[in-house]
C-alpha cells in the first residue's frame, strides 16, 4: 500500500544519492578487485526539516507515519518536497533517475521528530529511505 506524504514544502533537505552494491577485496600483493552485486542502485537517503510549521501541518505529517505504519508502507512524495530544485534536479532527488523501481519510505527506527517552537507552531525533522521493492 502506497501512504500519501503531505503537501508540505520543507525548508531544508539534505539528499544522500542512491549507493550501488559494489564490494573491494584487496589481495595479499595489494591489488584491489571490485564487483558489482546488482544492476541497480539503493538505500537513498532524504532528510526533511520542516521549521517553524503549524500543529496542522505536524499532524498531517504525523497521520503519514501512522497510516505507513513506520518504514513498512511505501510513500509517495508530492512535488512540494521537492520545490526549489530545478528541472534537471528533481529526478536525481526524487530516485527516478536511479532506478524505476525507488520508492521512499519512513527510515526504520526514525521516527518523525517534532520540537516544539511556539503555541502552536514546531519544527519536524523526517528520515526517508529510498528502497528497491517488489511491487
Amino acid at each position: 500500500m502506497t501512504t500519501a506524504f503531505p503537501a508540505i514544502e520543507p525548508s531544508a533537505r539534505r539528499f544522500k544519492a542512491p549507493a550501488f552494491p559494489v564490494k573491494s577485496h584487496v589481495s595479499q600483493s595489494g591489488v584491489t578487485t571490485r564487483r558489482l552485486f546488482a544492476s541497480l542502485p539503493s538505500q537513498a537517503e532524504l532528510k526533511l526539516e520542516f521549521s517553524n510549521v503549524t500543529d496542522t501541518n505536524v499532524t498531517a505529517i504525523m497521520s503519514a507515519y501512522k497510516t505507513a505504519k513506520g518504514a513498512l508502507d511505501d510513500l509517495s512524495l508530492p512535488t512540494a518536497v521537492f520545490n526549489g530544485a530545478d528541472e534537471n534536479l528533481k529526478p536525481y532527488l526524487d530516485g527516478s533517475s536511479f532506478a524505476a523501481g525507488m520508492k521512499w519510505c519512513f527510515a526504520e527506527g526514525a521516527p518523525p521528530a517534532v520540537t516544539s517552537v511556539a503555541p502552536g507552531r514546531s519544527n519536524v525533522s523526517v528520515s526517508l529511505v529510498g528502497e528497491l521493492r517488489m511491487s
